[in-house]
């Protein structure tokens, strides 16, 4: 259920994320959800490389990573990786907004009228 409601605000960030530089909201949807779940599939990994390298990968196929302070962990980090994918394209749009509004940059060889 908690899964549900992460899709749906990550769905409606991005979304008025999209609209707001008008962008396709459906891309940037799915730059949400790719960034979610990446982060926390990459946490994964560094997690098990991580305590395999301190306390040897016998030891990481032993353990269970299936409890709740495991799941909470994760779903953080994802949260984090989907917060930081947002910013950064926040800050591009916002960039390119600007580079858009400064005088001249459409006008390059462009002959004025006086």
């Amino acid at each position: 259920m908690i899964g549900i409601l992460f899709i749906y605000w990550i769905w409606k960030s991005f979304t008025n994320l999209a609209l707001e530089y008008d962008k396709s909201k459906w891309t940037y949807f799915f730059f949400g959800i790719i960034s979610y779940y990446g982060g926390t599939i990459l946490a994964g990994f560094l997690v098990g490389i991580v305590l395999g390298l301190t306390n040897g990968f016998d030891s990481v196929a032993n353990q269970n990573f299936e409890n709740a302070g495991w799941s909470i962990f994760f779903v953080l980090l994802g949260g984090l990786a989907c917060y930081g994918t947002y910013k950064f394209l926040e800050n591009k749009l916002e960039k390119e907004r600007e580079l858009n509004k400064i005088d001249g940059i459409d006008d390059i060889g462009a002959v004025e009228e006086n």
